[in-house]
């Protein structure tokens, strides 16, 4: 029975559908190397894998009419957030910049003057992507850009990642509690009822800073004198939004 149940499971689903993707498509080797990375086995320590915190910074939510603005990331190793490997790119495009948002994350078309080139940013993230479970809070907007650059810049289809989404693990923690009082998952509140300390600043590198410290809080929460083996994970799985 744990077998059958073992085969089912998610993460091995997962890594199914990375073999079709792999005997599918004519890939590059950059992705090569990204879905031929080993996946996490099931009897894993949650707590010993090891990530790469996310943000992206756009100009909206639709990847065909606005602009990524930056990328942020940083290791989460033996949990430990790696500050000393944090990345913060801006990208070299001022197209569809919109005021509220230059607003929220600060960015002006004329620091997008200095930034690099779209491909060799998304490229550079993949790289380091490989190996590492990807932590975002909510995980809509980084997966339908990075879908949108796949899809335009090697005419493929969304790559299967695995991701951890502190919007959700904090919802289901929600739900468990049966706590339907609480409507607000930003990130900034989600961080206060859990006490952890505020960042005036916002940008993605500040904001995959903040995601990595809010997912070691709630791996602590959810697995606290528990079986802490990957089994039990509820990971993102989704591709395409």
């Amino acid at each position: 029975m744990r077998a059958i149940l073992n085969h089912f499971h998610p993460l091995n689903k997962l890594k199914r559908e990375r073999e079709r993707y792999l005997a599918s498509h004519e890939v590059p080797d950059n992705i090569k190397a990204l879905l031929s990375a080993p996946l996490p086995s099931l009897d894993d320590d949650i707590f010993s894998l090891d990530y790469l915190s996310v943000d992206f910074e756009t100009s909206g939510f639709d990847p065909k009419n606005d602009s990524l603005l930056s990328v942020g990331y940083l290791p989460l190793i033996k949990q430990q957030l790696l500050l000393s490997e944090a990345v913060e790119t801006l990208i070299q495009s001022a197209e569809n910049i919109k005021a509220e948002t230059a607003v929220i994350n600060h960015i002006v078309p004329e620091m997008l003057e200095q930034g690099k080139p779209w491909a060799e940013v998304m490229d550079t993230f993949l790289a380091e992507s490989v190996g590492k479970v990807l932590i975002v809070h909510g995980s809509v907007v980084e997966k339908r850009f990075l879908n949108h650059y796949i899809a335009k810049q090697y005419k493929l289809p969304p790559l299967p990642l695995l991701w951890a989404d502190t919007l959700q693990m904090e919802k289901s923690l929600h739900m468990y509690k049966d706590d339907s009082a609480t409507d607000d998952f930003r990130l900034g509140s989600i961080r206060a009822r859990h006490n952890l300390p505020e960042y005036s600043a916002h940008g993605a590198l500040v904001d995959s800073l903040a995601a990595g410290e809010l997912y070691l809080a709630l791996l602590k929460i959810h697995f606290e004198g528990t079986d802490s083996s990957v089994r039990h994970m509820k990971f993102d799985y989704t591709r395409a939004l």
